[in-house]
């Protein structure tokens, strides 16, 4: 925690979010490792300069997210968050470097990863979403690629909102509530290296034959070719 700033003059709620997000920053990044105890309330509150109440609070928080233990009674010890940590880090670890809060090494390492998880979910989402889909979602699909065809290919940023929008309502098809939201985490981890992911992306973005290749599988409902160009599309990166 050495380094961080004082949050007294915050909202409470702000408070609370910023002392998490450097508890949070503090472990992922190897400062607080394994099995070390957090300072007690009183330490905490004294070195960032807030309340205890936001302390309990973001303590509370990073339990849920699996990355502390709380012993009644005892220590509250962080815990290997590679063991305990869910799909909710990834936004974290992606953006990793962007405000020096952790190693950037550690965040370029995830990034591999989330690309290829995203190919499997995308890949069968995109057959179930075409063995599934309501015939009225399918229906809203010719318009959403020319939304996106639409966009000129420069301009990444406005053919990325759209390329979302589309996939968001194939999700939807896909009728599957944890694809659903493991894909929201997956799309917010490559969000959060912003022009980075732009870049890497630019090739999936400009396949206007990809986007229509997978949109007409998926209106015939052919769940395998639909699961096969989902795969070409979500592994076209540069």
């Amino acid at each position: 925690m050495a380094g961080t700033t004082s949050t007294a003059s915050q909202s409470p709620g702000t408070v609370s979010e910023q002392v998490f997000s450097a508890l949070r920053a503090d472990i992922l990044g190897g400062t607080l490792a394994p099995g070390d105890a957090l300072a007690g309330e009183r330490p905490l509150a004294e070195r960032l300069g807030c309340n205890r109440h936001a302390i309990r609070e973001a303590v509370k928080r990073l339990q849920q997210a699996g990355l502390v233990e709380v012993a009644q009674g005892g220590a509250t010890r962080v815990l290997d968050w590679r063991a305990t940590g869910g799909l909710d880090l990834l936004t974290q670890l992606a953006g990793a470097g962007v405000d020096g809060t952790v190693d950037p090494q550690l965040g370029a390492s995830v990034l591999p990863g989330v690309l290829e998880m995203r190919a499997c979910i995308g890949a069968d989402v995109a057959g179930r979403c075409a063995e599934r889909a309501p015939d009225a979602l399918l229906a809203e699909l010719p318009g959403l690629l020319d939304a996106v065809r639409d966009a000129r290919p420069e301009d990444l940023g406005a053919r990325e909102d759209r390329y979302a929008e589309l996939w968001a309502r194939v999700v939807v098809g896909s009728d599957n509530l944890a694809y659903r939201l493991a894909f929201n985490s997956l799309v917010s981890g490559v969000n959060a290296l912003g022009p980075v992911a732009l870049s890497l992306l630019a090739d999936e973005l400009a396949d206007d034959d990809g986007h229509r290749t997978l949109v007409d599988a998926l209106l015939r409902r052919d769940a395998p070719a639909a699961e096969l160009a989902a795969r070409a599309l979500l592994t076209t990166v540069r």
